[in-house]
């Protein structure tokens, strides 16, 4: 009777409740009397004992411990007896042999699993020696570990790969540094206004000198709208990083293309340099047509000049960049509000104001919205609409008035995601782009004065001079939305209101 209540109680509580160093009586022949349990991992609990007058019962016959009851909820004075040192896994003959086992202990490793994926890809005798190492370390021919536990075969040792020749271990770090260059987190803008050598501007000038601005119209009105587009093109695809591209450039960055680039986490700084181009471009724009002093006839003359380049831009050069820019600045409310200039413009270019309102606005609402076919690049495009990506990726950048017009939609969480499909798109076709703009350029010649005129220092130092093109950005796109405004009214002042008596 009390052999079997003995058994009853091994059957149904954990060894931990039981008097520490205390073993059953043996029930029967048959019953396993191994102290070592048949797995390394065995359980312990802290239920309640099912009877503890039986654990009293049981204790008083054994020589050594006194029975903790889960009840009293104490800890045991001793450690639990450490597992069985003993190996328990037997190998197998070859690698092979290992991988189609149901059950072994590679299942624990993955790193180790590995390993035998790969070693049974070797050749017989790369085979036996790695079985060999893996029965030595079982031994404990190759050291014992610190825990006092031997899991010999859990470890993987690094130093030892059977897969690879020694040769090819002791040159691994050097190819590794050969391979990978990490990439260079650019902190400093491309663009430095008082570094710039300019063969038009003095090592200092002033802001909007009146000079200066004379000599930029004369340049652009003896040229024609295709070969003033062909000189905005090439500069920006050097902005963008597109063309001229060299080796250790591209290594700085980490990939061959400024379209790749701004669509990382480390192409921050390209992405404001993007912005104050484009931002620039924008006022220098306005200012064209803003700071025309003569007759009504010359400022239309220079508005359809503009349409015409943009119509260059979109249809011979591709360049939605720069385009996008004149869109931007030919639809700020300073342009906007001079009646009197597109009313010139439709009597006396009827063509020109036709296309710019049928085509032009049209084409740049669906590239804002990113909508339909005009957002997959087509083969023509060198330069492909970069704003709506860079303004969402730079949200704390300060991006000029009409540069977010693209936001203030109602269906602005599709246009978010529109735009962003259309950056992967773009980063897949970085080769695409550049291949374009090569042929579009095979053949130019560029004119120097021309190719300066174009360059972003020249333009921050014609419209903010040497000292304000160092000014934040912020206070520098304030105080010249206030003076496009000035010249805005000078040139069309707004009616007065009249009085009622």
């Amino acid at each position: 009777m009390q052999d079997k209540r003995a058994l009853s109680l091994k059957a149904h509580q954990s060894e931990s409740y039981l008097p520490i160093g205390c073993k059953l009586p043996p029930q029967s022949t048959g019953v396993d009397t191994n102290p070592c349990p048949n797995s390394p991992v065995f359980r312990t609990g802290s239920e309640p004992t099912l009877s503890p007058a039986l654990v009293r019962r049981v204790s008083s016959d054994i020589r050594v411990g006194e029975a903790l009851r889960g009840s009293d909820s104490q800890l045991c004075p001793k450690p639990p007896p450490k597992p069985c040192k003993a190996p328990f896994l037997k190998f197998p003959p070859s690698p092979s042999t290992w991988l189609n086992s149901e059950a072994h202990y590679c299942e624990l490793n993955p790193a180790f699993a590995i390993s035998c994926d790969r070693a049974a890809r070797l050749p017989s005798c790369a085979q036996d020696s790695y079985v060999e190492l893996l029965r030595a370390r079982q031994n404990g021919a190759l050291g014992p570990r610190n825990s006092g536990t031997s899991y010999l075969i859990l470890d993987d040792d690094d130093r030892v790969r059977p897969w690879e020749p020694p040769a090819a271990q002791m040159d691994k770090g050097q190819e590794d540094e050969g391979e990978f260059v990490k990439p260079l987190l650019e902190t400093d803008s491309s663009f430095r206004p008082n570094n710039f050598e300019s063969k038009l501007l003095p090592p200092e000038n002033k802001p909007l000198e009146t000079a200066m601005l004379k000599h930029v119209k004369e340049l652009l009105t003896n040229h024609d709208p295709k070969v003033i587009a062909q000189h905005m093109l090439q500069m920006d695809c050097k902005v963008a990083r597109i063309l001229e591209v060299s080796e250790e450039m591209q290594r700085n960055m980490g990939v061959s293309s400024g379209l790749e680039l701004i669509t990382l986490p480390f192409g921050h700084q390209l992405r404001l340099d993007i912005i104050e181009r484009h931002n620039t471009m924008v006022i220098g724009i306005a200012v064209d047509i803003l700071g025309c002093t003569g007759t009504l006839e010359d400022r239309a003359a220079t508005l359809s000049r503009i349409i015409q380049v943009a119509v260059e831009l979109k249809d011979s050069m591709g360049d939605l960049y720069s385009f996008s820019a004149i869109m931007k600045a030919l639809e700020m409310p300073q342009i906007t509000r001079l009646e009197k200039t597109w009313t010139t413009l439709r009597h006396q270019y009827t063509q020109t104001a036709i296309r710019y309102e049928k085509q032009l606005k049209p084409f740049s609402k669906l590239l804002h919205e990113g909508r339909e076919s005009t957002c997959v690049p087509p083969n023509n495009v060198s330069v492909p609409l970069l704003m709506p990506l860079v303004t969402l990726m730079e949200r704390q950048a300060v991006t000029f008035e009409g540069t977010d017009m693209w936001e203030k939609n109602d269906q602005s969480c599709e246009i978010m995601l529109n735009h962003l499909a259309t950056a992967r798109l773009m980063a897949e076709a970085a080769d695409t782009y550049r291949m374009n703009a090569e042929k579009i350029l095979e053949g130019f010649l560029p004119d120097e004065e021309m190719s300066e005129i174009f360059k972003t220092e020249f333009q921050m130092r014609l419209l903010w001079g040497s000292k304000g093109a160092q000014v934040n950005q912020t206070e520098r796109y304030e105080k010249f939305n206030q003076i496009l405004t000035v010249l805005s009214r000078k040139l069309e002042p707004p009616p007065v209101k009249q009085t009622e008596p």
